[in-house]
């Protein structure tokens, strides 16, 4: 597995990862996604990312399934949802959710989403940071705007190590000079929907990427993949249940384009104009009616944190 590394995070991180969105929905499903996280970090897929706000908790309670006897091998990244408005809240949420994933402490600790609170929710992550709970801190879904405000929000022992954002061939607002400026000041980028959630996969540019695909001998969602993270510093965290679709995304971290290849890619799908923004406002009522919503939505099970 092809490995990267940055400043802020000084160990080497597989490109390719594993994301959890949509796990844990279904109580008969669940032992069929932990394996697949298992299967994922026998193949060298060992970034397991999950989040609080994911099933209302239960995606990580697979990922507790998952770790079990491999937590050692595993670097957990959890996100916390923007929807606790203190700080003691924050931190009671941050350490439920530890509690749902067994691991014991958090290889890196993220605020799901930028809101005017977020000085309150970095605080929060830095005393996680200095108690020991979590090894590195930061963000998620932070526009440039958004990152320079957190800057003086944390103490200088405690910076933004990473920030997960939208990153695919249909989606390239962050070339519009934000992942450069992430590169240079060696934050980790975590690329999630890669693959576009599908959406690459159909209509009339598939023809292109099952061009290269040919070429290259992969899939079309190898090819989509592989470009995601063909930069130094990007990880990417692809969801996949089905054993097949696990070994696919595993074997696409090996995948090397021509000069050619990219360029009709880049044809295929152009950067646009319009530079990354967070796609949902930055409104703590919003958030908190959200969360709500997704508690509702998973009351099938019993109450977890």
């Amino acid at each position: 597995m092809r490995t990267t590394r940055v400043a802020r995070i000084d160990e080497d991180l597989p490109v390719v990862g594993q994301g959890t969105w949509h796990m844990g929905e279904r109580p008969e499903t669940r032992t069929r996604e932990a394996d697949a996280l298992r299967l994922g970090v026998e193949l060298g897929m060992t970034v397991i990312d999950t989040a609080e706000y994911y099933a209302a908790g239960r995606a990580e309670l697979v990922v507790a399934d998952a770790l079990r006897d491999i937590r050692a091998q595993v670097f957990l990244v959890d996100k916390i949802f923007p929807h606790h408005p203190t700080l003691e809240g924050t931190r009671r949420a941050a350490r439920a959710a530890l509690r749902r994933t067994g691991a014991g402490y958090f290889d890196l600790l993220l605020i799901h989403w930028p809101t005017p609170l977020f000085r309150v929710h970095l605080m929060a992550l830095s005393m996680i940071y200095a108690e020991g709970v979590a090894r590195y801190i930061g963000v998620s879904n932070f526009d440039q705007a958004w990152l320079v405000r957190a800057g003086p929000g944390l103490p200088s022992d405690t910076p933004v190590t990473a920030n997960q954002l939208p990153y695919n061939l249909g989606d390239r607002r962050l070339e519009l000079e934000f992942l450069n400026e992430l590169q240079a000041r060696g934050i980790l980028v975590m690329a999630y929907s890669p693959l576009g959630r599908g959406r690459l996969l159909r209509g009339r540019r598939l023809t292109v990427l099952s061009g290269v695909a040919r070429e290259v001998g992969v899939t079309p969602s190898q090819v989509a993949l592989a470009w995601t993270v063909r930069h130094p510093g990007v990880v990417a965290i692809p969801k996949a249940v089905d054993p097949s679709h696990v070994r696919d995304n595993a074997a696409a971290a090996e995948v090397v384009f021509t000069p050619e290849q990219l360029a009709r890619l880049d044809a295929a799908f152009p950067v646009g104009v319009k530079p990354y923004q967070p796609d949902l406002p930055a409104w703590q009522s919003v958030f908190r009616w959200a969360y709500q919503w997704e508690e509702r939505r998973m009351r099938r099970g019993p109450p977890v944190g």
